[in-house]
């Protein structure tokens, strides 16, 4: 038994340790001091010393709030074709969105311009309007809408509405391209020119069809250059009914020589000051975490904010940012699913491979639910695995974990399950 005391003021400290005392099988146990500071006892039922240094936050998986797609969050896959119509989206490295249809399948449009990436073909900006307006999404600063004509429906609605309606061409297009952003006089003759109608001309006395002639002028002015939209798989696949061994398989060895793409994202970010790369202590949230959730689950709410289990998001970003098929999703067991073969399955680790721990209970072999880490392999031995992975003790860092953990009665506590190499995109 490992015993483990906790000081700190009721408000700040004590539900935060009974929630997760609760969700560890903890005993737990408080008393208050006379100066208004509580003292709070949590009894962990860990028979390994080396098992019991795994109190942090990185073996314990949040509930997950709900998918745009129900099947997102099954082991799975979603089936071929498509794409029907989007309802998820989100930027996950340069020029390039990432997009979920509604039978959970995954695009990407990458190139072109940002209004085609977006379907935004007015290059309106993420809030409020751009989502009571059908916008499924943002890239960081402008609106993504799940088809072009949604985006242009949207600026038909904006300009006919309280904001623009009352104002002339002129004034309607000074405010939608400001002079801080645009070359506005430019801008304004090129719609005059496109429409035919007149400066003065006031929006809510314009029929639809006129309304209509100023957006198209919008898109024009706004550009829209075509890029590439394909399926968020990896280009080159394997079959994962038989797993390889290391050090076999031309995958594995082509894998191995591209794998300092994703890895040096992750020595990158553990290379920042501590301050940088760990969680912040109290309410607020340390926006490179959000960020890491932004590209790694998009669709999932971190209500807890960096304080919410984000070792998988950190795996997901270190993919997603170096061109690889992550899995869109917060949970370890995600990548054990594998669901669209984007990794290759490794008999026993090798550096820089993803490596996928589960805690127990183990009675469900799909892993439908359930706690769990992973991260990159740096080193190993037959006993211990060493990763560098996010919240890792509240931070991006090293840290060593045993291969297995038993408890006295043989019975398996935790273990690592899967190790696999991202297949090349």
């Amino acid at each position: 038994m490992t015993e483990v005391v906790v000081h700190g003021v009721l408000e700040d400290q004590v539900d935060g340790h009974r929630n997760f005392c609760t969700v560890a099988n903890g005993i737990f146990s408080a008393q208050k001091d006379p100066n208004g500071t509580y003292s709070v006892s949590c009894v962990f039922p860990y028979t390994s010393e080396s098992d019991s240094t795994d109190l942090n936050s990185d073996i314990v998986e949040t509930t997950l709030t709900s998918p745009p797609v129900a099947i997102m969050d099954t082991p799975n896959p979603a089936p071929p074709g498509g794409p029907s119509a989007f309802v998820a989206a989100h930027k996950t490295a340069t020029k390039t969105i990432l997009l979920v249809d509604d039978a959970g399948r995954e695009f990407l449009r990458v190139g072109g311009s940002r209004s085609w990436r977006n379907f935004n073909p007015g290059n309106i900006r993420k809030g409020d309007f751009s989502s009571n307006n059908g916008a499924i999404g943002n890239d960081g600063s402008f609106a993504i809408f799940p088809d072009k004509t949604t985006g242009q429906k949207a600026i038909e609605v904006l300009l006919r509405g309280r904001s623009y309606g009352p104002l002339t061409l002129e004034a309607a297009i000074s405010r939608y391209a400001p002079s801080s952003e645009n070359d506005t006089g430019a801008y304004v003759s090129f719609v005059v020119t496109q429409t035919g109608l007149s400066r003065d001309a006031v929006l809510d006395d314009l029929k639809i069809a006129y309304i209509r002639k100023i957006t198209s002028a919008i898109e024009l002015m706004e550009g829209w250059t075509q890029g590439e939209q394909r399926p968020h798989l990896p280009s080159s696949g394997f079959s994962d009914a038989t797993p390889l061994v290391a050090g076999n398989g031309t995958g594995v060895s082509a894998a191995i020589g591209a794998a300092s793409d994703w890895i040096e994202v992750a020595q990158r970010e553990a290379a920042l000051d501590p301050e940088a790369r760990s969680e912040i202590a109290g309410p607020q949230s340390n926006p490179r975490i959000l960020n890491y959730f932004e590209v790694g689950a998009s669709w999932f709410d971190p209500e807890n904010g960096d304080e919410t289990d984000w070792c998988a998001v950190f795996v997901n970003y270190c993919l997603e940012t170096s061109g690889y098929v992550g899995t869109n999703h917060p949970g370890a067991r995600s990548f054990f699913w594998n669901k669209r073969n984007q990794f290759i399955k490794l008999n026993e680790p090798r550096k820089f491979c993803i490596a996928v721990r589960r805690y127990a209970p183990f009675m469900d072999a799909d892993w439908t639910t359930g706690r769990g880490h992973v991260g990159f392999v740096v080193d190993y031995s037959d006993t211990h695995v060493k990763l560098l992975g996010g919240n890792q003790g509240n931070t991006v860092k090293e840290k060593v974990y045993p291969r297995r953990v038993e408890a006295a009665d043989g019975t398996v506590e935790s273990e690592f399950v899967a190790f696999l190499m991202p297949v090349i995109n």
